[in-house]
């Protein structure tokens, strides 16, 4: 494999077989079962280096993410190298109280004993990061699982190879193999390593892959987190700020050039606002990234030849194309683009975009646009833009999807302090925060009997005779 980043050849002669793979899993559990990684010290320390070498390979990171994607340091910043400290930081800064046994209330009729639930963690995990946040999908998930005391392997995207040498070699300098390890390769390899058993598979990409995923896992029944996609929609109603709402949408929308699960897939706009909204958006599509966006440092290019040829395909026979349009298959560039009179019907509404381009639907009722999206799977994300509390409200009690954002786009989606994930055909579980250390978490029940008295216990024992309302009485009157 070419090291893009550092001009010299790492020769990868072949993926790891079968037997190979056996060995890396067996010598993890083995590590794992040894209670190395039990103590809250050691995973504080394992973070910390971690978070020292991400520092460290801070410059590698952004110039592999320009090679794999064209990406620009500010996003780079704000949605991986910037996520990730955060996360790190957050996560040392608070896990010692995360590990806490948690004591809690015992019911009336074991009175005496002592109820605890005690987190511990699940084993090996299996992390399988999509190409377009790599960086991000790899080492967020992954240090949830360090914090909870797991040994890991992670497998980047084959589709960003750059980044997924950088990232084996962030791994290979912080960790031994029989704690944390990389593996790089196809989906060869890929189908090698899930024919393993894990104790539990942390996949993000599309709705199609995780399907296969989880299908593998059912195997032995090894519980999967899966951060899929969906076509998220925007809502603009006609009390919105019109101008604000498509200067988000726009950002949203182009944001590492349509490339991203929680982007605007397409718009529905209140028809008497129509018009305006897209001159709006037009205006801001050049103010971000000037009249030929192919000459802007901001604005980065399509991942490969087939994303590339199906995004092409997507603005054939498409409403009508009312800006943008222009494509470079060398570059693999689109431009950012508009498309007007759009319908449910139209191909473009059938997939997810995942690239640069906007639908713009229209709607005049937004009760009925409610009812229209509770037929749709539930998408990642849903934005809407209003000032009316009442249709706000209205529209986060009677749609679903992963997380909402309300007069702006993907924000709920960068804090530490709100779980991220989807529902339904958007995922399964949630990271980020907290809930990164409870996703890698068994959190296991358990009751000490301290009432040993024969006579105070004999309500539990048979004979049963006598004792029934006794019982009733006592559940009826808990608090």
């Amino acid at each position: 494999m070419l090291d893009l980043c550092n001009n010299k050849t790492i020769l990868i002669t072949k993926i790891m077989n079968k037997e190979q793979i056996k060995n890396l899993l067996d010598s993890q559990r083995k590590y794992f079962l040894s209670g190395a990684t039990l103590d809250v010290d050691f995973r504080l320390a394992q973070l910390q280096k971690l978070k020292t070498n991400f520092v460290k390979y801070e410059p590698q990171i952004l110039e592999a993410v320009k090679k794999d994607m064209g990406r620009n340091e500010m996003e780079t910043y704000l949605i991986e190298l910037g996520w990730v400290m955060d996360e790190l930081n957050n996560t040392i800064k608070n896990l010692k109280d995360w590990v806490k046994d948690q004591h809690v209330e015992t019911p009336a009729n074991f009175a005496g004993n002592e109820s605890i639930i005690k987190p511990q963690p699940l084993g090996t995990v299996f992390i399988l990061s999509a190409w377009n946040f790599p960086n991000w999908q790899i080492f967020g998930p992954l240090l949830g699982a360090i914090a909870a005391g797991n040994t890991a392997v992670v497998k980047p995207s084959s589709d960003a190879p750059a980044c997924g040498v950088v990232i084996n070699e962030i791994v290979e300098a912080t960790f031994s193999p029989n704690y944390v390890k990389c593996i790089l390769g196809d989906v060869e390899l890929i189908n090698r390593v899930l024919d393993e058993r894990f104790d539990l598979i942390f996949f993000t990409g599309s709705p199609r892959v995780g399907k296969i995923i989880q299908a593998a896992a059912s195997k032995y029944l090894t519980p999967t987190i899966l951060e899929l996609g969906g076509k998220s929609p925007a809502i603009v109603d006609e009390t919105a700020d019109v101008e604000y709402a498509a200067r988000s949408i726009v950002r949203a929308k182009l944001f590492n050039t349509g490339q991203i699960c929680v982007s605007v897939d397409h718009v529905y706009v209140h028809s008497s606002i129509k018009e305006k909204f897209i001159e709006f958006s037009k205006k801001y599509m050049v103010e971000f990234y000037g009249e030929d966006a192919s000459k802007s440092e901001d604005y980065g290019f399509i991942i490969n030849e087939r994303n590339f040829d199906r995004l092409v395909g997507l603005m054939d026979g498409n409403g009508t194309m009312v800006f943008g349009g222009q494509s470079d298959a060398e570059k693999r560039y689109i431009a950012p683009t508009i498309l007007d009179n759009v319908t449910e019907d139209t191909p473009i509404m059938q997939e997810e975009i995942f690239g640069p381009i906007m639908p713009v639907l229209t709607f005049d009722n937004i009760e009925e646009l409610v009812a229209l999206q509770k037929t749709k799977e539930k998408p990642l994300s849903l934005y809407f833009f209003s000032k009316d509390k009442k249709r706000q409200d209205l529209v986060l009690t009677n749609t679903g999807a992963g997380g909402v954002t309300i007069n702006d786009c993907m924000i709920h989606a960068a804090s530490k302090y709100l779980p991220f994930g989807g529902v339904g055909n958007s995922g399964m579980g949630h990271y980020v925060g907290e809930a990164s250390f409870k996703t890698f978490t068994h959190f296991k029940p358990i009751m000490i009997a301290h009432n040993t008295d024969l006579t105070e216990n004999s309500l539990n024992f048979p004979p049963y005779a006598g004792k029934v309302e006794k019982l009733k009485s006592m559940i009826e009157n808990a608090d």
